[in-house]
């Protein structure tokens, strides 16, 4: 479970700083992946963002005790000082066919914001996205596909994000290319507090 974690915050944020874009960077973070080690892991996790250049300085100065699960984190672009927040949280049950959990992101990258689900596996060409708060009525839409087609980006995702606010549970159901659906729950508890900065960096 740690290992799978880990893997998830790492593809999120590689994801979120755009370089699994090509197959051989998809290829170099499942080799990364599939290394039992933590120490040889996160060695190889650091080596792939020197080579892409995603190494710079970091800060992060939240409560977490009032985060729930989420993981949020902060850099600094230093071409022109901009900042980037993402927020990564793992599905509490729905894995792949590969046994991988799910992965929610929300992000905030030179005032714009997205959120997408990392789902593991090949989606096809187009993600029909199921989606449903709390004890909410579930809605489908179709969400933009990533350029891998295994991560669903949910178009004008603030008004979802806003509603997401205050409730504890979100789930998300997609059905892969040839595959039985992935229904993907994800504990969404804390995220009041863990979007501030968020919200702050892209002002709404």
């Amino acid at each position: 479970m740690k290992k799978t974690k880990m893997n998830i915050i790492c593809m999120a944020l590689l994801l979120a700083t755009g370089v699994v874009k090509a197959d051989v960077d998809t290829k170099a973070f499942a080799s990364c992946a599939s290394i039992d080690g933590d120490l040889s892991r996160l060695e190889c996790f650091d080596s792939l963002a020197k080579k892409n250049k995603l190494d710079g300085p970091q800060s992060l100065k939240l409560d977490k005790t009032a985060m729930g699960d989420w993981y949020v984190d902060k850099k600094i672009n230093p071409v022109d000082d901009s900042q980037t927040v993402t927020m990564v949280l793992e599905s509490k049950s729905g894995k792949s066919k590969w046994g991988r959990n799910v992965g929610l992101v929300l992000r905030c990258s030179q005032n714009t914001t997205d959120m997408y689900i990392t789902w593991g596996e090949y989606l096809g060409s187009e993600a029909k996205v199921l989606t449903r708060i709390g004890s909410e009525k579930a809605s489908t839409e179709n969400w933009s596909l990533s350029t891998d087609s295994k991560a669903s980006f949910k178009r004008n995702p603030i008004v979802l994000i806003k509603q997401m606010l205050g409730q504890s549970k979100f789930v998300a159901q997609v059905t892969p290319y040839n595959e039985s659906p992935v229904t993907a729950i994800f504990d969404i508890s804390g995220i009041d507090n863990a979007v501030k900065p968020l919200r702050e960096t892209c002002g709404w």
